[in-house]
């Protein structure tokens, strides 16, 4: 095993020597490759000033990634609470007559998914093909997160493919786009004004009628209410889906029209602010992995004195965050 300092002082050299349409080198090639090679005694003193310093260091990731679990506890919360109890404490509730539902506001009425939806509709259960004059985006499930719709990375197809993908319907702004299988399965996004796209593989797309705010429905679909009975119908699938003959039936609250407006309006402003800390986090381990590189780079190649911070036990100015 090469140890994690030699790959990054001996990188470009790795490249040099590798070759082939994915990189790789022989034996031959490697025993050839050149180390630094400082004292016994100092090779010791690097490796101790180094887990010393990436220990500090992978201590304040670890305290960056359960910020952020927490945080998407507390985003996750916000929704499921907002579209099932409302934003007023004080109403009078009462049961829903389901178990994972529990009490709702007395003034709102338990319905199912197909009569507050004009439309339902699946993708073209094939891959669209990706070349030509690419210039409308198809929406895969890894572009869909939970309110986000992630255009940024969105993959484009022709306009032949886009026609032949909206036949069924064509998304417009408002209408509601749902992973119904994958990684992100069970996550919805809205679609946004001014973009013309159409579904990619796994998607599926609600319009809302007009008595019901499709940004109320859109949180609806990503709180733990449906996610609960999308869990029970796959069961315990290994690739699990569901089906518009499925989710349709599934029963959900539905608020006067006034009041989900207020509550997908709340719950926007609710989940930007935290997004925000989210992104903070994100940012503060890009720079701490940076460092951690930076300071293995320089302890391996002799750009700080090791032997007087092990000796000294002072950290290194290389930790400090910009």
């Amino acid at each position: 095993m090469i140890h994690e300092s030699w790959y990054y002082d001996t990188q470009k050299v790795f490249y040099s020597m590798g070759g082939g349409l994915r990189q790789s080198m022989k034996f031959a090639d490697l025993r050839r490759l050149p180390i630094l090679l400082p004292s016994t005694s100092e090779q010791s003193a690097i490796v101790t000033f180094l887990d010393r310093e990436t220990g500090k260091i992978d201590a304040l990731v670890a305290e960056q990634e359960k910020l952020i679990e927490l945080l998407n506890e507390k985003r996750q919360a916000v929704i499921s609470h907002a579209v099932t109890k409302g934003l007023n404490s004080d109403v009078p509730i009462k049961n829903s007559g389901i178990e994972w539902l529990g009490k709702l506001p007395t003034h709102w009425r338990l319905t199912r998914i197909k009569y507050i939806c004009s439309h339902v509709v699946d993708c073209l259960h094939i891959t669209p093909t990706y070349d030509g004059e690419l210039e409308y985006p198809a929406v895969r499930t890894a572009d869909v997160e939970r309110g986000i719709l992630l255009l940024n990375q969105v993959r484009l197809v022709s306009r032949e493919v886009y026609e032949e993908r909206i036949q069924r319907l064509r998304p417009v702004a408002g209408d509601i786009l749902y992973s119904r299988e994958g990684e992100r399965f069970g996550m919805a996004a809205l679609v946004p004004d001014g973009v013309d796209l159409c579904l990619g593989q796994r998607m599926m797309m609600f319009r809302t009628v007009s008595s019901t705010h499709s940004g109320y429905v859109m949180w609806l679909l990503n709180s733990d209410a449906v996610y609960k009975q999308v869990l029970e119908e796959v069961g315990g699938s290994t690739s699990p889906h569901v089906n518009i003959s499925d989710i349709i039936n599934f029963y959900v609250p539905s608020p006067p029209l006034d009041e989900q407006r207020q509550i997908a309006d709340h719950i926007s402003n609710a989940t930007a602010s935290l997004d925000s800390l989210i992104s903070e986090a994100q940012r503060a381990i890009g720079l701490l992995k940076e460092r951690r590189s930076a300071l293995i780079s320089a302890a391996v190649t002799g750009k700080i004195n090791v032997r007087a911070l092990v000796e000294t036990e002072q950290p290194s100015k290389v930790l400090e965050l910009a």
